[in-house]
């Protein structure tokens, strides 16, 4: 994806309107599709009610103001009990949109840019060594570090959250949908994403898995520095735990837990320069000193929210469980009796 950069000049949004100007390529053959979409790949908008969402415009349709759609527009088949009214923010005739549904990454991928724009948040993301990239538009919530140019090094796996859908800005009648591109290799080689979206996975609200006390966890990059993802910055004032593993290998590396400074208690692992002042010297107790530090770019994290009397109890439970490489485990040592 050389040409990349040149396209997007920092800005998803430079690329977005720029794929509006241009004329559309062929598409490609079903042998070239199917040797190119290999792994995981999802339906970028979540489920809602157990609904999947549809195309409710596709691509290369008529436009006012410019040539043609360089994408589609994603939002859920109107049903019969849909309380969301013609006309609104939330519905059309046909199709409907409810507040705060995730948008999720289509797959495995770098972050190569997140941004505010005029038609709305905007993210690019390169499915590399494939050269494939996706784009997103129209969201109302950025929950993944901003950035241009891949600066965060953030990357993402298939299902992981970007955002929350929203509307453009520029759109008088204020419609939430999520606009998605498919560019095989630059945005002058989109392609109609329903072509290989036929074959993709359906997903559910990646957001569950946070408070869901027996669910299962969800790991997820915090970027390499920079601003943290907005679903780090949510949990100032929240209890729960937090666990900490290795990015590429998966080994859990810690388990750590705050009965409401979940955010102050997480982020002082990316804080190397605090420890090397010896800026928590005497204030914790052995084996839970969070001086235990590592790079932003190397680990994930997962979070669990528990009320606040439950977080210590469950950050125990799980590193009896998981045995994290870092944590302080009490155990007997090798030559000692066992009293029982």
């Amino acid at each position: 994806m050389s040409r990349l950069p040149l396209l997007l000049g920092g800005s998803a949004l430079a690329a977005y309107l720029w794929s509006r100007s241009r004329t559309h390529t062929s598409n490609p053959s079903p042998s070239t599709l199917a040797s190119t979409f290999t792994g995981r790949w999802v339906w970028p908008v979540q489920n809602y009610n157990g609904r999947p969402v549809a195309v409710s415009d596709g691509f290369n349709s008529p436009r006012p103001a410019v040539a043609r759609h360089g994408g589609v527009d994603l939002m859920f088949k109107r049903n019969a009990s849909d309380a969301f009214k013609p006309g609104t923010s939330n519905g059309t005739k046909a199709f409907v949109m409810p507040d705060d549904i995730a948008v999720v990454a289509a797959s495995d991928g770098a972050v190569w840019s997140a941004m505010k724009t005029s038609r709305g948040n905007a993210i690019v993301i390169e499915h590399g060594p494939r050269k494939v990239a996706t784009f997103y538009t129209h969201l109302d919530k950025l929950l993944v570090t901003p950035t241009s140019r891949g600066q965060s090094k953030q990357r993402v796996r298939a299902g992981d959250i970007l955002g929350t859908v929203g509307f453009s800005p520029l759109d008088g009648e204020k419609l939430k949908h999520l606009h998605f591109e498919v560019w095989l290799g630059n945005p002058s080689d989109a392609i109609d994403p329903e072509l290989v979206m036929k074959t993709w996975e359906h997903v559910g609200d990646p957001r569950t898995a946070l408070v869901a006390r027996n669910g299962s966890l969800t790991y997820r990059p915090v970027g390499e520095s920079g601003a943290y993802p907005q679903w780090v910055r949510d949990l100032k004032g929240e209890a729960g735990v937090y666990l900490i593993r290795d990015i590429e290998s998966h080994e859990l590396l810690y388990v750590g837990s705050s009965a409401g400074r979940l955010y102050d208690t997480l982020t002082r692992h990316f804080q190397a320069w605090r420890r090397f002042k010896g800026f928590w010297r005497g204030q914790y107790a052995e084996g839970h000193d969070p001086g235990l530090t590592y790079d932003r770019g190397d680990v994930e994290v997962a979070i669990r929210l528990t009320k606040p009397d439950d977080s210590l109890d469950e950050e125990s439970r799980l590193i009896h469980r998981l045995r994290p490489r870092d944590n302080l485990i009490g155990q007997p040592a090798a030559d000692e009796a066992v009293p029982f």
